[in-house]
């Protein structure tokens, strides 16, 4: 699936062009502030606008996305109208004749609100905010027995810590999957180490209605099957300290990646095999699969609450890395054409360079020296040219019995296994292109997915999205890019035999009887919605600097539909539109 981005009007109607507009919603105990900031056509600022700028920033690797937003005016913070860990909402999108297209793009909780006074715009309100990692990361696992007394029953005997400590003993936290241990946590130790209910106004209904959640309402989980098994009883029920951490070390980085991220549903559980976020089979984590636990102690509430015009979810995800070829398939996509590329910086570096490559674990029942038994893989050439460079990735344990001989096997074989993908992986960073590439806005990128770029023949993996909006410069996403490798693109566009009829009508012309179908085809192509003339030479002849060809054998039809085109060549296109190859008859 790819997600194309078009600057050139849409629906064959002139003048009518995107013009960039951002939500921000503020959800307190009192009522929902609905803040716009946006930009006109023909002037700039509009004038109306309440929000004056918005930075979001999500890494892959991060726990928490950030957020800094600035209000006009100071009686946000006057009023105390926001306050720290009220919820908020930030969407970005655009006007278009269709109305207003919008993307959540983060979901979140004020850290700080303050003051501030500029020559320029004079007293504001600057808020500071993350993403719901936030929770994960304030929520502290200790034990306080001095504060136990009076009606805080929570580190008595059989309340609170306690019964808490017998999650972690269960069998079915004390020995499993990555994705099972996650399961117990999400579902019984994260509702009791964070109790919070927030006030959310349903901004679907023509009058916002406030409703009372707590975190399991919001922030949902997507696990995938993990083949892993970790005996995580050496040590959860004696550790302190954030529940992330935590999570981190049940997860086998960097084999799996562990995210917070908001996604919209059909991305988050796509069923069949559509891009979605975790593609492998699903291991205790599906809303069905949760649905069916008794109400009461445990249960992870149903139905989830979305957020925005695209319902999109606050979710936890766990997934195996998608660094093989069937699993970087099967990540969404987005192309973008050389007219929306503001600024890049993209190099080869040896920086995260390799060559040497093992992994294990550092609990090993059996006493002996796992790298004997099933050694690193070097790469021998590249010790050569870049002297030896070598990444070891250790598991914290494995569930594995001493006292079954065939389990030395099995430690074995994860050790070799696991020692071959990073190698696979990781050896050829040197080749890879990384870097930055600032874009015209778009509020769908997300960390994780897939960057087409056809002007280069390159594909990228997004680790880190930047969204930056100001009503006095306009808006633009700057994304960190890794992994950058050729690719190739679609070589033919396939054109219907009816649009092409439809065509040859419309200009007077009779069907060629004597043309083959695949001569017609190779005549005309109709625009789609996200083409450029760039987008649609790349695709058709592997360069999108052949552009200009597209552009002689139509200009004349292209000033006629829009005069623009005279001072800038094929800018303008329209869906439907049928241009003629060069080449055809």
């Amino acid at each position: 699936m790819i997600e194309r981005y078009n600057w050139a009007p849409v629906g064959g109607v002139e003048g009518k062009r995107y013009v960039p507009i951002i939500r921000v919603s503020f959800h307190t105990d009192k009522a929902c502030y609905q803040l716009k900031g946006s930009l006109t056509e023909d002037t700039g600022q509009d004038p109306t606008s309440q929000v004056l700028s918005v930075t979001t920033q999500k890494t892959l690797d991060a726990p928490a996305g950030t957020m800094n937003i600035v209000l006009a005016g100071d009686k946000w913070f006057r009023s105390q109208l926001i306050m720290a860990n009220d919820l908020v909402v930030v969407q970005m999108g655009y006007k278009t004749i269709k109305g207003e297209e919008l993307s959540t793009v983060m979901v979140g909780l004020v850290d700080r609100v303050r003051r501030t006074r500029s020559v320029d715009n004079g007293m504001t309100t600057s808020i500071q905010a993350r993403d719901f990692g936030k929770v994960l990361i304030k929520s502290n696992i200790k034990f306080y027995p001095e504060i136990s007394g009076g009606t805080d029953k929570f580190f008595l005997t059989e309340n609170g810590w306690l019964a808490m400590a017998k999650y972690f003993q269960s069998e079915s936290i004390a020995k499993g999957s990555p994705a099972v241990i996650l399961d117990v946590i999400m579902r019984f130790i994260l509702p009791k180490l964070n109790s919070v209910k927030w006030t959310v106004w349903d901004e679907k209904k023509s009058e916002p209605v406030a409703k009372k959640v707590d975190v399991t309402n919001i922030l949902r989980y997507n696990f995938a099957a993990v083949p892993v098994f970790l005996p995580q009883f050496f040590t959860l029920d004696r550790y302190e300290g954030s529940l992330w951490n935590l999570m981190e070390r049940t997860s086998t980085k960097p084999f799996t990646e562990l995210f917070v991220d908001v996604r919209e549903p059909l991305e988050a559980w796509n069923p069949g095999s559509k891009p979605r976020v975790v593609n492998e089979t699903i291991e205790q984590s599906s809303d069905q699969t949760k649905a069916k636990y008794p109400k009461g102690e445990g249960y992870y509430p149903f139905p989830r609450f979305p957020f925005g015009k695209d319902n999109s979810v606050v979710s936890v995800f766990l997934r195996n890395t998608p660094f093989s070829k069937d699993a970087w398939d099967k990540l969404a996509v987005h192309e973008v054409i050389a007219a929306d590329v503001i600024d890049e910086d993209l190099s080869y570096s040896d920086d995260e360079h390799y060559n040497l490559f093992w992994a294990g674990t550092t609990i090993n029942p059996f006493g002996f020296d796992l790298k004997r038994v099933a050694p690193p893989s070097m790469n021998k050439s590249a010790v050569e040219r870049y002297g030896l460079s070598p990444l070891e990735v250790e598991i914290e344990g494995l569930a594995i019995d001493p006292s079954k001989p065939e389990d030395t096997t099995k430690l074995e074989q994860m050790s070799k296994a696991y020692t071959l993908k990073l190698k696979e992986w990781f050896e050829n960073n040197h080749k890879y292109l990384n870097g930055s590439m600032t874009v015209r806005g778009k509020g769908s990128y997300k960390i994780g997915q897939r960057l087409q770029a056809p002007g280069i023949m390159k594909e990228f993996y997004i680790e880190s999205v930047t969204q930056t909006f100001n009503v006095f410069d306009g808006w633009s996403t700057t994304l960190q890019l890794t992994r950058g490798r050729d690719y190739k693109p679609q070589t033919a566009a396939k054109i219907s035999s009816a649009a092409t009829v439809a065509a040859n009508a419309a200009a007077g012309k009779k069907p060629a009887s004597a043309k083959t179908t695949s001569e017609v085809k190779a005549d005309y192509y109709t625009v789609k919605q996200g083409d450029s003339l760039w987008s649609i030479a790349a695709k058709l002849y592997g360069k999108g600097d052949d552009w200009t060809k597209l552009w002689e054998a139509n200009k004349d039809m292209l000033i006629k539909r829009d005069d623009r085109n005279t001072s800038q060549h094929g800018k303008y296109i329209y869906v439907g539109q049928i241009l003629k190859l060069p080449g055809g008859k």
